[in-house]
């Protein structure tokens, strides 16, 4: 045992916490610090009494806490134990991570794994918000925190935006990924507590069941145990003691795992600094942003659309009810920087609220969101954003080389894990909307009518009305950039003509009740250049405006198909 982890152990004990005397802590090349049982193990315990938790209630002692401050005194707090070195906690202190592996802290090539991903995506905006918790309080707390030695860092936060990586890294990230900076209140200090507390905190509701939402502890000695997502425990308190309990037997030389709940390799890389190979609990997350207007009309008139907040999909081994007020999430500002869904390849039920929201921005004001059309078009509208997603992820090439910074192994392992992850996700999801389409066009087929159906069924169309449409012109020059225009020059032609056959009076029908409400449609632009591009000379034997009702409805009753082809499909009303 290292003499770090065993003057930890020796520190906690003598503090009155109690662990199996079977547990051993090893340290494992790959792993880090493991606790291995030596014998077989029956509900394994560890108690880590109240005296050694770092909470609220200890930084309290230090600082003038305020219940609304959360959990930044606590992060002052590690500051101050680790670069004031106070004795109080040193065994802990001096036990924690010597290099922090959060992407928050890696260096500019590092960062470059990253691109077209989520998180490569949002690591700026992160530290910003990190950077900015910060200065607010030092600025609130100037009588505590001395200004003159934190300007540097002020300045810095001040051009964040400006700012380029590297910079960045050399100012802030590189201190705090290493824990040397020298001012225990700098900014890379408070960073560095910052991600400690991500990678190691606990609820504190376990322990002080009424206190303000989100407070967290840390638990000294428990802390060292690794996550495993199929671990089964339990984590209880008896005066303000924190408890785990493993609810299954440890083998003799196996190792002793705690549970947080089952994430994703996002979380684990920006939260843990580690990834897990073939985790099935991978997911993307889609950030839709939504109208602030359809947002209030869904919030007040659709129940069964599904908007979810973080509370929704945020889970722990020691589960607490939601605490999203409902009142809250009735509100549209709520929303107002995006609606966010996770997916992922365990389950395609996590799709069926992003296909209900599609359905619903694509329905016509004359539509219900769960009518067929849009429906098809809501599944063409999510399977682009998904391809589009991939395709950005996909974009990435190899970074360049740099005599300045050399890429961490390690570092590059957790990237490439996590895109793959990433990749599957994407890939499965696209899989399955293909899989939802085909059965839905499957099912209603009688329902749809595309250009192949036309030529087959309708060869009167084909053989004379087409080419009468374009007497005048040179028919040789003719041509169609996609299947929506050729549609809406046949509906067109069957309404000037009255031609409609028996399998298609339907759309007849359909264009007659949009004729209704569309009398005084204004020309379209899009039309307008259509219609100069198909009769340049202008001596069509139909009008501008009969083709503009015409492209208008094909728009309002067809749905457009994901790929390559565009394939334009006029739907029947159910």
């Amino acid at each position: 045992m290292k003499p770090t982890i065993s003057a930890l152990t020796d520190w906690a004990k003598d503090n009155g916490a109690e662990i199996s005397p079977e547990i051993e802590f090893t340290e494992d090349a790959v792993k880090g610090i493991c606790a291995v049982s030596s014998a077989e193990l029956s509900n394994a315990k560890i108690k880590v009494p109240e005296s050694i938790i770092i909470s609220s209630q200890l930084a309290s002692t230090y600082f003038p806490v305020n219940p609304g401050d959360g959990n930044t005194w606590i992060k002052f707090l590690l500051c101050r134990l680790k670069f004031q070195e106070e004795l109080r906690f040193g065994p802990y202190i001096r036990n924690l991570p010597q290099t922090l592996n959060s992407p928050l802290v890696w260096n500019p090539r590092e960062w470059q794994l990253l691109e077209g991903t989520n998180l490569g995506n949002s690591l700026k905006d992160k530290l910003y918000k990190i950077f900015t918790e910060w200065y607010e309080f030092v600025l609130k707390y100037s009588h505590i925190f001395a200004s003159s030695p934190l300007s540097h860092d002020i300045d810095l936060y001040k051009r964040f935006d400006a700012m380029g990586p590297d910079e960045l890294y050399v100012d802030v990230l590189q201190h705090a990924a290493k824990g040397d900076t020298q001012l225990w209140y700098s900014f890379s200090a408070f960073l560095w507590a910052h991600l400690i507390l991500l990678s190691r905190a606990f609820p504190e509701y376990i322990i002080h069941p009424g206190c303000n939402e989100g407070s967290v502890i840390l638990l000294p000695l428990l802390d060292l145990l690794n996550h495993d997502a199929y671990t089964k425990v339990q984590w209880y308190s008896t005066n303000n003691n924190f408890y785990y309990e493993k609810l299954e037997t440890t083998g003799a030389g196996q190792e002793l795992t705690n549970n947080y709940g089952p994430k994703g390799n996002e979380e684990l890389l920006m939260g843990y600094g580690f990834v897990e190979e073939c985790n099935e609990f991978d997911y993307v997350a889609l950030k839709i942003r939504v109208p602030f207007e359809t947002l209030e009309a869904i919030l007040h008139s659709e129940d069964s659309i599904q908007l979810p907040s973080l509370d929704d999909y945020t889970t722990f081994a020691f589960e607490r009810p939601q605490t999203q007020p409902a009142k809250e999430k009735c509100n549209a500002l709520f929303y107002k920087d995006g609606v966010t869904y996770f997916i992922n390849a365990r389950d395609d039920k996590c799709l069926i609220p992003l296909l209900e929201l599609f359905s619903y921005l694509s329905k016509a004001q004359t539509e219900k969101w769960r009518d067929l059309r849009p429906r098809l078009q809501g599944l063409q509208a999510l399977r682009t954003a998904l391809q589009s997603k991939l395709q950005q992820l996909s974009l990435f090439s190899d970074i360049s080389d740099s005599k300045t910074y050399s890429i961490d192994k390690y570092r590059r392992h957790c990237a490439d894990i996590y895109r793959r992850g990433q990749h599957s996700v994407l890939k499965h999801s696209i899989s399955s909307i293909k899989a939802v389409e085909k059965s839905l066009i499957k099912q209603c087929g009688d329902r749809l009518l595309n250009l192949k159906k036309i030529i087959k069924n309708d060869s009167r169309f084909t053989q004379d009305e087409l080419p009468s449409l374009f007497k005048g012109e040179d028919q040789n020059r003719v041509s169609f950039e996609d299947t929506l225009e050729i549609i809406a020059l046949w509906v067109a032609s069957k309404v000037k003509y009255d031609t409609f056959n028996s399998k298609h009076m339907w759309i007849g029908q359909q264009f007659h009740s949009f004729l209704k409400r569309s009398l005084s449609l204004e020309v379209t632009q899009d039309v307008k250049a259509l219609y100069a591009e198909l009769f340049p000379q202008n001596k069509a034997e139909i009008s501008l405006d009969e083709v503009n009702l015409a492209y208008n409805f094909v728009l309002e009753n067809s749905f457009t198909r994901s790929s390559s082809s565009n394939e334009t499909i006029l739907v029947r009303n159910g």
